[in-house]
């Protein structure tokens, strides 16, 4: 049986544990100082379950189910992603392409004219906390630009408002070479811009980045299917209290 471990006073990460395993038969457990037997879901971490975020992890017998906002800016508040065993879904596999059309969202011609990078931080706690990374992404990858590249570099500072973030997105891509992140949806955003990406292996967008080390080379294959698999592996809460993620969750 899963147990979703829901973050102390946040309603939006108890609304989505619930829902999740309404779907599933599971359990919500407050304050647990411990994880029960079985499966564990979460959405969000911080101070109030980041031990048993960490125990999770850990345990290489023990499926875990991490879920976080839709992969894409236009369905954020509407979708959220799923995974398991990882953060987020590597975007390879097979779809029809149904849920992605019905989000919209065009896939804009590669850009071939950019001048500037664009570099997007996380926020310190995600990386501390979930990742487990020292905070000092920022400061190593603008150090490794410097030493691979003469173009400029425009660092989106990380926001709590993730709406406000994303509404000066778009403009910030319009003339980019390229975007660098760990693993924020803004690489989601700039594949879709037709703006290559630089990210970690821990992002959706991997399969289709590029390396500092040939940044002047960076790849821009086809992200139709890619995008595809992505909005397959999303769900809006009536999805996920119905049972209908738990039965489509693909177990990549």
């Amino acid at each position: 049986m899963i147990t979703a471990y829901p973050m102390f006073g946040k309603s939006k990460s108890l609304e989505i544990c619930r829902a999740f395993v309404a779907g599933c038969g599971g359990i919500v457990a407050k304050d647990a100082r411990q994880l029960l037997d079985g499966p564990a879901f979460f959405y969000g971490v911080n101070e109030s379950n980041l031990h048993l975020w960490r125990q999770a992890e850990k345990d290489l017998r023990r499926d875990y189910f991490y879920a976080d906002n839709s992969y894409f800016d236009k369905s954020r508040q509407q979708y959220f992603r799923v995974t398991r065993n990882r953060l987020q879904h590597s975007g390879s596999g097979q779809s029809d392409g149904t849920r992605f059309a019905a989000l919209g969202i065009p896939i804009s011609p590669w850009k071939t004219d950019g001048t500037h990078i664009v570099v997007c931080p996380q926020s310190a706690a995600f990386m501390r906390d979930v990742v487990g990374r020292p905070d000092d992404w920022l400061e190593v990858t603008l150090l490794t630009l410097r030493h691979v590249t003469s173009r400029p570099l425009l660092v989106r500072q990380w926001e709590r408002d993730k709406t406000s973030l994303a509404a000066t997105l778009a403009h910030d891509l319009e003339r980019a070479y390229a975007l660098v992140t760990w693993s924020s949806a803004a690489a989601v955003s700039a594949l879709l811009a037709g703006v290559p990406v630089i990210v970690s292996d821990r992002c959706a967008a991997f399969r289709l980045s590029g390396s500092f080390q040939a940044i002047e080379y960076l790849p821009r294959p086809t992200r139709e299917t890619w995008a595809g698999v992505l909005a397959d592996n999303q769900w809006t809460l009536n999805e996920m209290r119905s049972g209908e993620a738990w039965a489509k969750l693909d177990g990549e």
